[in-house]
């Protein structure tokens, strides 16, 4: 599964950043901005009462372990290269389309639709020079790419503290799938600003149980959540997100969703308000050891695809 770019750019002063690749997109958009998701558990939470029919009698906290294992492991060493298509919408206003190709040395992706339309044709030669310069100054990417490296290890940390985090509580199955509801665990103590919002936030939590993968989570902050007492800034209470993963091909899995809702403030002047959609699809897999030069004609390939499909 992958994450994206652009919090870094909206909450600074927070050391909030994300990438593509993997669950830790997830978590390093949507948990600390909130924007993405959620091991070592201290204080497992049982569910009280009788077990649903037909659910196993097992330590919730057990079974989360396991799937942020998969997830971290999959992270870890999954070095697959993939192309896919993402359609985004932020702050309701114009829904782009890109399609976006993965190399070793970072992501290109290029604009091919606004708002279901094919872009102009100065739009389409602005996108062939960007393109060109990236290729013509690979140490953009590689930049890009460095920082990328730095939030997937931040991914690792949260995805090792989650079951910790919180208290689950298993809410019934449909086939390989658990559904699970979690909150706060109070005896939780966070070490860093991005697990702070923890202690803020409940939802649900669906997952497969046979390959040990995240499904869904659906969650809200509860309460505001405070940086340094709200020196450095707030995210305010009813944030949401909502994210979805399948598996996208063999034994690959990645994001199809993320929707993403949440207001705050950062160093008491700038206003965070951010109301985004994503969509990912279409997903194939790249050779190994691609060139930038390859992947920029074959993005040119699938562009000339996608707007021939919208012209009809």
């Amino acid at each position: 599964m992958r994450l994206v770019e652009e919090h870094s750019r909206i909450l600074p002063s927070f050391g909030f950043t994300s990438a593509h690749h993997n669950l830790y997109r997830l978590l390093l958009r949507v948990i600390p901005v909130m924007a993405f998701f959620c091991v070592n558990a201290a204080f497992a939470f049982h569910s009280h009462g009788a077990t649903p029919a037909g659910q196993r009698e097992e330590n919730p906290a057990d079974l989360v372990r396991e799937v942020m294992h998969a997830e971290i492991d999959s992270q870890l060493h999954d070095d697959s290269l993939w192309c896919f298509r993402e359609s985004r919408e932020d702050d309701g206003n114009t829904l782009k389309t890109l399609e976006v190709c993965q190399t070793n040395a970072g992501d290109i992706e290029r604009l091919v639709l606004r708002n279901g339309q094919e872009i102009s044709t100065s739009e389409k030669e602005a996108e062939e020079r960007r393109i060109e310069k990236l290729i013509d100054h690979p140490e953009q990417l590689r930049a890009k790419q460095k920082k990328q490296h730095e939030d997937q290890e931040q991914f690792r940390n949260l995805m090792t503290v989650f079951p910790d985090a919180f208290r689950f509580r298993y809410d019934g199955a449909e086939g390989d799938l658990i559904k699970l509801n979690f909150r706060p665990n109070p005896a939780f103590r966070p070490s860093t600003r991005m697990a702070l919002v923890f202690h803020h936030m409940e939802g649900k939590l669906v997952v497969d149980s046979k390959q040990k993968r995240v499904v869904e989570i659906n969650g809200r902050l509860t309460s505001p959540v405070k940086f340094a007492g709200g020196f450095l800034g707030h995210l305010d209470e009813g944030g949401t997100f909502l994210v979805k993963e399948q598996e996208v091909a063999p034994n690959h899995w990645d994001v199809t969703i993320l929707n993403i809702n949440i207001n705050g403030k950062a160093l008491f002047f700038k206003t965070i308000a951010i109301q985004q959609k994503e969509i990912y699809s279409d997903y194939t897999r790249v050779p190994a050891g691609i060139t930038l030069q390859q992947t920029a004609e074959l993005l040119k390939r699938k562009c000339t695809g996608v707007n021939t499909a919208s012209s009809k």
